[in-house]
């Protein structure tokens, strides 16, 4: 599961399992830090949880109530507010 994914399930408050891909630098160091950053959902791993784990896992997420911090919905428009505002000062 790539960042946007996982953000969106963090936005939308739902509990899921996220398993970084084990030699994807993106997934094991940015993605799951962001996650922690956020308190959201629940890091395993697929070389050292079996199906016994994912089961648990699973069955302890589903339906849980998550107190997952907020996520910002104003960057992209705040930023581009900010560019639009510097091209009308340099083009007076």
């Amino acid at each position: 599961m790539g960042l946007t994914t996982s953000m969106e399930l963090t936005a939308n408050r739902r509990p899921f399992l996220y398993f970084p891909l084990r030699h994807h630098c993106e997934q094991t160091f940015h993605v799951r830090h962001r996650l922690h950053l956020y308190q959201a959902g629940r890091c395993m791993d697929f070389a050292s949880d079996g199906a016994d784990e994912i089961a648990s896992a699973i069955a302890e997420e589903i339906g849980r109530s998550v107190d997952y911090r907020p996520v910002e919905t104003d960057g992209a428009a705040c930023r581009a507010a900010h560019r639009r505002a510097s091209l009308s000062f340099k083009t007076r």
